[in-house]
């Protein structure tokens, strides 16, 4: 709705900035004060479903957040997080519209733009489940999200596992695919399946939409009876995130006709690391995939398999990587399935903790995934 000076705040023609904000070049600055301060523009804002991205930066205290006046509607969230935030409104049609910064506030925003997303929500939609643990959560590792990297794109979707606050998000509400993406706990981290939804965005036919279904969740199993991912777990909290997930994706598929399941992006196993686990973990994993396509009536559902860390120094990394490996379809080994692909990933990615990977090594793999999606031809 702005035109890109405008919204980038190259130029200030036609904002009106109140005392405490002023100009820092292409973003606007806060400096903490004794009340709250606001940067505000008229603008014809029509009735409907409109969303309003701006980007935060560099701020250690306070919350900015963004309100539609004249028919004044509050913020959806107030936070202080450093990344491309979008913030969703049910808009009367409105003429003015602002930043809202918090006393203490002290940091930057730039690049702000409301979006009318009425047309495009009413789309029929592309679903892609991104399911497994935290090399998918991106919970409390794969941080921090970077704004110039991990923004969102306005066709581009995601169904939140989770109802978080700090990011406005409501579990099952469509929102904005950006970092980040809150799954079936809170996240701070950037997931692979954002990049992999911008990747596959653009191979997408016009008239259809991308939306990820965020169902991964950091520590879980797929092997044993009381493994949340194994299909048939009959023990404690067996079969419990599996039934989430053909739940939730029966769900979208229902909300809107023409929507549809074209794919099942996995990242999971570091649960499952034992010495047998190429005995333990493929037939499980089959069953899963196998029980999936039946529920969703879709018996050639592609999936993907995200890869492991290659430099995770775990005694069993080295089988877990093959025992993946050997599950993709062009394998030639007796365990290969199908539709089912494995997409290794690039060493030196290893954050700290030995584990999970930095943020680069997610948007690779995301980007890869999808690289490799589009050339099987399911695009």
């Amino acid at each position: 709705m702005l035109p890109r000076d405008i919204a980038s705040f190259d130029s200030l023609a036609g904002w009106t900035l109140d005392a405490g904000w002023s100009d820092s070049g292409g973003a606007v600055s806060h400096v903490p004060g004794a009340s709250a301060e606001f940067v505000t523009r008229d603008l014809a804002i029509p009735a409907g479903d409109v969303w309003v991205a701006y980007t935060v930066r560099d701020a250690s205290a306070g919350t900015v957040s963004v309100q539609l006046l004249d028919g004044f509607i509050n913020a959806p969230f107030a936070n202080r997080v450093t990344a491309h935030q979008v913030a969703r409104f049910a808009s009367i049609g409105h003429s003015r519209f602002r930043l809202n910064a918090s006393a203490s506030f002290d940091g930057t925003v730039s690049d702000i733009q409301p979006v009318d997303m009425t047309a495009l929500l009413a789309e029929p939609t592309d679903i892609y489940i991104a399911a497994g643990q935290s090399l998918m959560a991106a919970e409390s590792s794969s941080t921090p999200p970077d704004p110039d990297k991990d923004y969102w794109v306005p066709r581009c979707l995601y169904l939140p596992g989770a109802t978080v606050s700090t990011y406005g998000t409501q579990a099952d509400q469509v929102a904005a695919c950006t970092a980040p993406m809150q799954m079936s706990t809170i996240s701070q981290g950037v997931s692979p399946a954002l990049h992999f939804a911008r990747a596959v965005e653009k191979a997408t036919p016009q008239g259809r939409t991308v939306t990820i279904l965020a169902c991964a969740k950091g520590g879980t199993r797929l092997v044993g009876d009381d493994a949340e991912w194994n299909p048939a777990g009959s023990v404690g909290a067996g079969g419990t995130l599996y039934a989430a997930m053909r739940d939730r994706a029966l769900a979208a598929v229902a909300a809107t006709p023409g929507n549809g399941v074209k794919g099942l992006i996995w990242a999971q196993g570091e649960s499952d690391r034992a010495l047998d686990m190429d005995t333990t973990y493929p037939p499980i994993f089959g069953a899963m995939v196998s029980q999936l396509r039946s529920d969703l009536s879709q018996p050639t559902l592609p999936v993907m398999i995200l890869g492991p860390m290659p430099d995770d120094t775990s005694t069993n990394q080295p089988l877990f990587i093959q025992t993946q490996e050997r599950l993709d379809q062009d394998s030639g080994h007796p365990t290969a399935i199908s539709g089912v692909h494995y997409v290794a990933r690039q060493p030196g990615y290893l954050s700290g903790d030995g584990t999970h990977p930095e943020p680069e090594g997610n948007r690779l793999i995301g980007k890869a995934a999808a690289q490799r999606f589009i050339a099987q031809g399911y695009i």
